[in-house]
């Protein structure tokens, strides 16, 4: 009888632990959700890429659904959203809901709490979002966020210029961009470039300099870190044939003894700028890119076309840029938040996302809506070929990339030396 006892007393004890690692949400997809709290939620968020009149139109179609509940949206400023947001976390005054760069994951993975499955299942995520959505946030069956677009590097170009080259259509490859870009480039008397073909190989007066000098790594096979976002160049898959390759065409650009010369690296001139005066005439940017340079030359005549590939290539690379929304661990409304991003993944909404800020969906069948929109066609139908990295610091990798690439156009490093030093530097700078 005793034995019995035990044996009844054992499994009662199971039984119990087994409820509380359910509630604690330890057991996943078992977690009880109580439907009565969230209703009476108030959450917080912060982003760096949406105005709040954006979110307060989505938090109204939100609340209709859900009476109740209050989201309140602050749109925070890129520079300092970093420190601010550790500084709120750290003093218990941080947001409910917080954008994280697609890159973050692995450095939050502390801070982030995965959806529970009766709320946002992972299969259903991985079934409607683009692949480099589910890589950047999908991790095994558990989800840590949800982004609402899915931006990829593209190529704007002056088409004055190109018709009175004779140029009829954009250049699809890099073959035929180096071919362009040497009909484009004018030179004054003095050798100097009046008119630059293509505004590329520098550094810091180039925009998005860094993921450009990346998406021709990755075009070329190169693997820039391992599953756990350690960098070794050297040591990886693919070796340091590629970065070199990618990285001595990149920056033949801005050598004036390159055939390929079109671009001073010492401008103080960034290309942004080159490029709406009609100064140059190739540049790489984002589909946000679009509205900066109109503001700036609202009379520009230029168009965009597709990021240039590897000749005969037949998997497509484009490289990605882009925010997600993740929830806070300790947000004592992380349920509601949790639904409240499911709310934001219906077609239905991220479709309104997308046709407000005019940006390139990741939900799937948003992007098929969108190829029928000649405006963002092309981004759209990109972010289905988006391929992105893991980058334990995102903002050190931009650093030293560029500087990386100054250091080849003024000629300081020998091109090996300046990969080796990049590694270096990049691993040092991310154990501070």
């Amino acid at each position: 009888m005793s034995k019995v006892k035990y044996i009844i007393g054992g499994v009662l004890a199971l039984v119990g632990v087994f409820w509380v690692l359910v509630w604690a949400g330890v057991v996943p997809g078992l977690r009880i959700i109580d439907k009565a709290t969230i209703k009476k939620s108030k959450l917080v968020v912060w982003g760096t890429v949406d105005d709040a009149s954006v979110y307060d139109e989505l938090a109204k179609l939100f609340k209709a659904e859900n009476p109740g509940m209050e989201i309140t949206y602050y749109k925070k400023a890129e520079s300092t959203y970093e420190q601010d947001l550790l500084r709120a976390f750290a003093s218990g005054a941080g947001p409910d809901i917080f954008g994280v760069h697609h890159t973050w994951l692995y450095r939050y993975s502390d801070l982030v709490v995965a959806a529970p499955e009766e709320v946002f299942p992972a299969s259903e995520f991985r079934e409607q979002f683009v692949d480099v959505a589910q890589r950047d946030f999908l991790f095994g069956e558990n989800l840590f966020g949800v982004p609402l677009y899915a931006d990829t590097l593209a190529l704007y170009y002056n088409i004055d210029l190109f018709n009175s080259a004779g140029i009829v259509f954009p250049p699809k490859d890099w073959e035929e961009f180096t071919k362009y870009s040497q009909m484009l480039t004018k030179r004054k008397q003095s050798g100097d470039i009046a008119v630059s073909g293509a505004a590329l190989g520098g550094g810091k007066n180039v925009a998005f300099s860094s993921d450009i000098l990346t998406a021709l790594m990755l075009q070329n096979g190169a693997v820039l870190s391992d599953a756990a976002g350690r960098i070794n160049f050297k040591s990886l898959g693919g070796g340091a044939g590629p970065i070199e390759k990618a990285l001595e065409f990149y920056t033949s650009f801005a050598k004036q003894t390159s055939p390929n010369y079109s671009w001073s690296g010492t401008s103080l001139e960034n290309s942004e700028t080159m490029f709406a005066q009609g100064k140059a005439a190739m540049m790489m940017g984002y589909a946000s890119t679009k509205e900066s340079i109109m503001r700036k030359s609202p009379r520009l005549r230029f168009a965009v076309a597709p990021f240039p590939q590897v000749k005969n290539a037949t998997i497509k690379k484009n490289y990605a840029d882009y925010w997600g929304y993740a929830v806070y661990k300790n947000s004592p409304g992380k349920d509601a938040a949790w639904q409240f991003l499911h709310f934001l993944a219906q077609h239905n909404i991220s479709a309104y996302y997308a046709s407000v800020t005019q940006r390139p969906g990741s939900l799937r069948s948003v992007i098929a809506a969108q190829q029928e929109d000649p405006q963002i066609k092309m981004f759209a139908e990109q972010a289905l070929s988006a391929v992105s990295w893991i980058q334990l610091n995102d903002q050190v990798i931009r650093q030293v990339f560029t500087d990386m690439i100054d250091a080849q156009v003024t000629g300081d490093q020998p091109l090996q030396q300046a990969i080796t030093n990049a590694d270096t530097k990049i691993n040092t700078l991310m154990k501070k």
